[in-house]
């Protein structure tokens, strides 16, 4: 019994699905920039430039729902550069 169990455990940890693949991929990504800023001094810079200087179509504009994976195609300048930031 015990053997079965660890079998089906096993079998569903290798069938992960797309969500906790993309999951899995995106903290990876953090883990990442964390390694290359570790005080995130390069990305609140970044981000504070990017909100004082780039107009964001959205500001203002309340947002419910998942968050996007992959960049939004409508995204504006300053999340074009948080996700540039993000995934680099």
């Amino acid at each position: 019994m015990n053997q079965l169990l660890n079998e089906a455990v096993k079998s569903y940890l290798v069938r992960r699905g797309s969500k906790e693949q993309a999951l899995e991929e995106s903290l990876a990504c953090l883990r990442a920039y964390r390694q290359r800023d570790p005080e995130f001094k390069h990305a609140i810079a970044a981000i504070v430039e990017a909100e004082a200087t780039l107009e964001d179509p959205l500001e203002g504009t309340v947002f419910e729902g998942e968050l996007p994976h992959e960049k939004p195609e409508n995204a504006g300048p300053a999340q074009t550069r948080i996700h540039e930031l993000l995934n680099a």
